[in-house]
């Protein structure tokens, strides 16, 4: 009997998985606030007949015996993280701390309700694992070890005791976006916070307009920085910042450091009156056409406010944010095809009296990252923004990971493809648990999943059979 058939085929292994996802996604789990997920997950666990394990930072470990005859084989970490970007729909009064996502299975994929994102990245992979547990595989030792706080700054795996790690030979992190790909490196990231006390003055005579850039595909910053997608935040920042006889009440967009922004809003006092032009703004948005089909720009009147941003306050936001590096910085020599280094300026808000500039920097070599960074820092500093930054360091990659053969060798016996193994750039938590277990030999896989950290997040489900698939063989084969 193949493995296929021992997994029931097919639409067993689609449903099966699915409704784990489903009952994952059933708590609200962004990061930093996954308590009642890691509640679920312990239940779940503990249904599976295992006994989890809970730190005091959120994260979750339970170790699964080696089946019969199985025990002297290596031992396995399956890993992966609890918390999602939650992307939120403008106008869609989603409460990403309160509501859970909910799933809809339509066209061939998982994907949300429209309102947020999905969190594919990674319970999608956490579902695919809890799945295979009840499916009687001939696997050694398991330790299964789930995450919190990834989504900012890897902080839950730094925290990991590292006794969690010992005694095990392989990790395999689940965390991937790209089935048929085994990741066995991935980029540093750095994650900058500017912030400048907030100063009104008195609003000028004139008409006030709500402006407004949404429906971006927005994105993941490392994973779609590439794409050469709109962020709507800079587009609006920079054609605010060419018009300085507009008076700026509010100015907001994007939603995290690692999101490419899909949408920002601006309410403006215009003094001559009339209503604004936005030629300029229309034809820039235009321009990205079929990279950014549902960008739409909207204004419309609004009632004149009382106050609005300092002319000092409103040059330094506009000319931070458009002035922070956005985009692909450089190639990764070693693997052309990935991206070597990358910023996004990810989200502007106005908090605790504090104009609040947010970017993530990512890259495989320190001294791309040290060049972006003090060109961040310099351009804050002058404009009179203080700086806050954490990171996390990079993961080397090697082309002869053991691990990754064997994934490649499984993946062609069970698809009949080949397995390409590369980087990634992306922060992935193996370059922060590498260092607590030397000689833990680690690689990533996932299942596909597309525009994730959007609202557009979604993901294939004729593609998790071969994911499955790649995972029970590897279980099997180590």
């Amino acid at each position: 009997m193949t493995l296929l058939e021992r997994l029931g085929g097919p639409d067993t292994i689609r449903a099966g998985i699915a409704a784990e996802f489903r009952a994952l996604n059933r708590t609200p789990h962004p990061s930093r606030h996954e308590r009642s997920a890691v509640r679920a997950l312990t239940a779940r666990l503990a249904e599976l007949g295992l006994a989890p394990v809970r730190d005091g930072h959120g994260n979750v470990m339970a170790d699964v015996p080696a089946a019969p005859g199985r025990t002297a084989a290596p031992r396995l970490i399956l890993q992966g993280h609890l918390d999602m970007v939650c992307a939120v729909a403008p106008g869609s009064g989603f409460d990403p701390l309160a509501e859970p996502v909910t799933v809809v299975e339509a066209d061939g994929f998982l994907r949300s309700d429209g309102r947020s994102s999905l969190g594919a990245d990674n319970n999608l992979g956490n579902a695919a694992v809890l799945w295979l547990l009840g499916r009687g595989l001939s696997h050694g030792p398991l330790r299964l070890l789930f995450t919190a706080a990834e989504e900012v700054g890897l902080e839950g795996a730094k925290q990991v005791d590292p006794s969690w790690l010992a005694g095990a030979d392989f990790l395999l992190n689940t965390d991937g976006f790209h089935l048929g790909r085994a990741i066995v490196g991935s980029a540093g990231g750095r994650r900058e916070t500017y912030r400048l006390p907030l100063a009104a003055c008195p609003a000028p005579a004139g008409d006030a307009w709500r402006i407004a850039l949404s429906g971006g595909a927005g994105g993941h910053s490392g994973d779609d920085i590439h794409r050469g997608r709109a962020n709507a935040l800079r587009l609006l920042a920079g054609f605010l910042l060419a018009r300085p006889d507009w008076a700026v009440a509010d100015f907001r967009g994007g939603t995290a450091h690692n999101a490419i922004p899909a949408a920002a809003e601006a309410l403006v006092v215009l003094p001559e009156g009339g209503e604004p032009d936005l030629e300029d703004l229309a034809r820039e948005a235009a321009a990205y056409g079929a990279r950014d089909p549902r960008l739409t720009l909207f204004h419309a009147p609004a009632p004149r406010p009382e106050q609005v941003w300092s002319p000092l306050c409103r040059q330094a936001a506009l000319a931070l944010t458009a002035g922070l590096f956005h985009g692909v910085y450089a190639m990764d020599p070693a693997f052309p095809d990935v991206v070597g280094a990358s910023a996004n300026v990810g989200r502007l808000s106005t908090e605790d009296g504090q104009i609040q500039v947010c970017a993530f920097l990512r890259s495989a070599r320190p001294s791309w990252e040290a060049e972006l960074a003090r060109a961040h820092d310099a351009l804050a500093g002058t404009l009179g923004f203080s700086a806050e930054a954490s990171g996390y360091p990079g993961w080397t990659g090697d082309p002869a990971n053991p691990l990754a053969a064997v994934l490649a060798r499984v993946y062609r016996e069970q698809t009949g493809r080949t397995l390409e193994v590369s980087t990634v750039h992306v922060g992935l938590e193996p370059s922060v648990l590498g260092p607590k277990a030397p000689g833990l030999v680690m690689a990533s896989t996932g299942p596909d999943i597309l525009d994730a950290h959007s609202v557009s997040e979604r993901a294939p489900l004729d593609t998790l059979p071969d994911y499955a698939l790649l995972l029970a063989g590897t279980l099997e084969a180590l």
